[in-house]
């Protein structure tokens, strides 16, 4: 779990998906979920205030001739 601080919140994230949360408890619910079913689960991501972007992650565009 990663602690981020904006201004004067808090804020954590997942270190798997890098989903985040007001809360600790759901981040840390949200990366034991992740790393044990290599998976979001719903019903905790959809309390996510945002998404961090993970700079290793590149999407690539499929190129279709």
């Amino acid at each position: 779990m990663l602690e981020i601080a904006i201004g004067g919140s808090r804020f954590f994230a997942c270190e798997a998906c890098g989903m985040v949360y007001a809360s600790q408890e759901l981040a840390e619910a949200c990366e034991e979920w992740c790393t044990s079913h290599g998976s979001c689960n719903l019903e905790i991501t959809r309390h996510a205030v945002g998404r961090v972007r993970r700079p290793g992650l590149r999407l690539r565009s499929s190129k279709r001739a």
